[in-house]
């Protein structure tokens, strides 16, 4: 009996603290979504910069346009590369708004293309968060629909995150103690370093096809996954936050 003690509290241990690890990245609250439905979500915010708080949030989401695509059979990761357009899968493209909330952040905006389509958006200014708390970032995603003739069971978006803890140049922004980089690894100025605690760590966001209302065609198999990375070109374009027309981080 107490042998049997010993090894439920040891695999209670073990969960805690995988659930305590998975809670201390910054992620998307809900990360799956069923298409054809309008949602809710946040971002969370999942600690400071070692006992520095985060002061602001900028957040990059691929516009599917300048985006790497790959598809593949399993959940893991796609490595087939897709050559044409992420609207033969999904009717992607301005489905992001963020929502007004100052209780964590005094400021915040969102982030457009040429076309004024949201890529992504940012929060900052006010107290901030504490190093050993979280936050939420409220923002909605419009109904989204999976091209009924593709093969996709689902698509991923892998969404690039940072959260400041310092206003530095874009060369002093030192994962850890400036910033917490929770960014694809596409090659952009914010990749961090590889080795780093979140190094190649996005958020993601998966929209999945409902099979009831959507079934796969016949010819599809078992169907693909797509996964979406934003290039590096649009994350060093849209990182930055700009606050009445003047970029306040990174310094210029």
């Amino acid at each position: 009996m107490l042998i049997r003690k010993l090894l439920l509290t040891s695999s209670m241990i073990i969960i805690l603290a995988a659930i305590q690890h998975a809670q201390a990245h910054t992620v998307l609250e809900v990360p799956q979504i069923t298409e054809q439905k309008r949602s809710s979500n946040n971002i969370v915010i999942g600690h400071g910069c070692g006992e520095s708080p985060v002061i602001g949030t900028s957040v990059v989401i691929p516009d599917g346009i300048d985006s790497t695509i790959t598809t593949g059979t399993t959940q893991a990761g796609g490595t087939d590369p897709y050559t044409g357009t992420l609207s033969n899968f999904i009717n992607w493209g301005n489905a992001i708004q963020l929502l007004q909330n100052r209780s964590v952040f005094s400021e915040q905006n969102e982030k457009t293309d040429s076309l004024g389509n949201v890529v992504g958006f940012w929060s900052g200014g006010g107290k901030g968060v504490a190093a050993n708390l979280n936050a939420y970032i409220p923002f909605t995603i419009s109904a989204l629909f999976v091209e009924p003739s593709s093969c996709a069971k689902s698509v991923r978006f892998d969404v690039a995150i940072v959260d400041v803890c310092k206003i530095t140049p874009i060369t002093d922004i030192n994962d850890d103690t400036a910033v917490s980089l929770w960014t694809p690894a596409v090659g952009s100025k914010y990749d961090g370093v590889e080795g780093g605690h979140a190094f190649n760590s996005p958020a993601f966001l998966t929209i999945n096809r409902d099979l009831t209302v959507n079934p796969l065609p016949e010819t599809c198999g078992e169907g693909l996954h797509v996964y979406v990375r934003p290039s590096a070109a649009q994350i060093d374009r849209d990182m930055p936050i700009i606050f009445d027309g003047t970029q306040i981080w990174p310094q210029p």
